[in-house]
């Protein structure tokens, strides 16, 4: 794995890892109090999407399934706003990308797999936009292409 080096984004990368873990450690003592939602399903009876609420009835979690009930995507939640790292998966159950939320904006480094788990693309979010080098993978794992987004 490569990393996109940009002004102060390691050491805010370090910084997000670091509350991120702190909320995860949080969630795993309080784990026990929380409440699972289903909000919508699918014709054959699946989840489609399933919220998880803390004993103050906010929403701290959210997980997405395909309609096959494997996850499709999943991620902690904070003041109704997507917060922390977020995974999404093929309908096998595979990675199919991953990425990070501050207060429901993206940011801070994304990575997309091709369905047999090789890398397609990785780069970097910035308020919900791409910015910095972007580098694209073939399905062999062959860097096919860069391109460079700017701040």
């Amino acid at each position: 794995m490569r990393m996109i080096k940009e002004k102060g984004y390691c050491s805010t990368m370090k910084t997000k890892a670091f509350y991120y873990f702190v909320l995860m450690l949080l969630l795993a003592s309080c784990g026990e109090g929380l409440t699972e939602k289903v909000v919508g399903t699918y014709d054959n009876g699946q989840p489609e999407l399933v919220r998880y609420f803390n004993k103050d009835n906010q929403c701290v979690r959210e997980v997405y399934y395909h309609e096959n009930g494997i996850k499709a995507m999943e991620g902690e939640m904070r003041d109704n706003l997507r917060e922390g790292a977020w995974t999404g998966y093929f309908p096998d159950g595979k990675v199919q990308s991953t990425g990070f939320f501050e207060k429901g904006v993206r940011t801070g480094k994304a990575m997309v797999y091709h369905e047999n788990g090789n890398l397609y693309m990785e780069g970097a979010y910035k308020d919900n936009k791409q910015c910095g080098m972007w580098i694209y993978y073939d399905e062999q794992g062959y860097e096919t292409q860069r391109i460079d987004f700017g701040e």
